[in-house]
């Protein structure tokens, strides 16, 4: 199927708008940063908001009270300060507003789902023992300077172990 080109794509407004997603697509996106700003409203004016600003190349996002409180159940506070660093779902929805039913972006009420993947075998990494993808992945890259599945990792251990015991024999011997 062709792809479409929203007529709002080709004026370049400042902040990201449902344009920017086709029909049924999420964008993935990383708050970088919130904090109020003075921008551009809808009708030429300028006007105070709370704007977020994304670690992702993508323009900022006015963020009406809706997708705050979103924001606020994601994030697990309704402090910006404490934003930074979020990975949201952003998806453009049908809404009512002025009298019209217009597309609005919203954001999903839950984190996306973190894909992390093995630098030895590049499978994706699995929570284990109670301890989630996140935790592993960050567990071994301090420890071996990689993420690593699980059994990527467990190779890594017993091949230290049998290093360690060797040198420890040649020690012995030529001692």
């Amino acid at each position: 199927m062709a792809t479409k080109t929203h007529w709002k794509k080709l004026n370049n407004p400042d902040y990201l708008g449902a344009y920017a997603l086709d029909p049924g697509e999420d964008m993935i996106l990383t708050i970088k940063s919130a904090g109020k700003e003075t921008f551009v409203g809808t009708a030429g004016k300028k006007e105070e908001g709370l704007l977020v600003h994304f670690k992702e190349n993508v323009k900022p996002m006015i963020c009406n009270a809706t997708n705050a409180k979103t924001i606020t159940k994601v994030a697990g506070s309704p402090y910006i300060e404490d934003w930074p660093g979020t990975r949201i779902s952003v998806y453009s929805q049908e809404v009512s507003a002025f009298g019209d039913t217009v597309d609005a972006l919203r954001i999903r009420p839950y984190a996306p789902k973190e894909e992390l993947y093995c630098d030895d075998c590049g499978s994706e990494i699995k929570a284990a023992n109670g301890k989630s993808p996140r935790q592993i992945a960050a567990s071994t890259k301090a420890k071996y300077e990689k993420q690593l599945c699980g059994d990527c990792a467990v190779k890594r251990f017993e091949g230290s172990k049998s290093e360690e015991s060797s040198a420890g024999k040649e020690e012995v011997e030529n001692g």
